[in-house]
């Protein structure tokens, strides 16, 4: 998604009574439809699908509090079924085994190793020049199981 530099403001005022007055950049947007608190998130979706892209939004409750955040664009939904497409016995990619059926994975990227003394402990002091340097190993690591498969890459 595209953002522009300055993003279109859209102002939310709520009545006492829950009714919704919207305006985009000043001009009145849903001025014909009577709207209530149940029915924004459904004009930020409309606002944002229209504009094809994010804005702000400004909401202006009757007692006089404010509140202010970033609306984005629903994902795009699909319209047509989806085509099941075969998987190849070998893909490329990254591989990895010893996992619990259903658990998150994370990539893990390797910047830099040490050796555990004697005792099996460790200390590592990272300096601020460590950050442009670029390792050249992946780990997969399972969230619940811990397990961990290596992954040696070229560098």
């Amino acid at each position: 998604m595209k953002i522009p530099v300055v993003l279109s403001a859209v102002h939310v005022d709520i009545s006492p009574d829950g009714h919704l007055t919207v305006d985009i950049d000043g001009t009145p947007h849903f001025s014909d439809q009577a709207l209530g608190r149940g029915d924004l998130q459904s004009v930020l979706d409309a606002i944002t699908t229209e504009l094809g892209t994010a804005v702000r939004v400004e909401i202006r409750e009757a007692d006089g509090t404010t509140y202010a955040d970033i609306a984005t664009p629903p994902p795009a939904t699909e319209t047509a079924p989806k085509m099941e497409v075969p998987t190849p016995v070998s893909q490329p990619g990254l591989h990895g085994h010893g996992f619990h059926p259903g658990e998150e994975v994370v990539v893990a990227y390797v910047v830099c190793t040490q050796t555990a003394d004697g005792a099996g402990q460790t200390s590592l002091h990272l300096p601020p020049a460590l950050l442009g340097r670029r390792g050249s190993k992946l780990l997969l690591v399972g969230m619940t199981s811990a397990a961990v498969a290596k992954i040696d890459q070229p560098a």
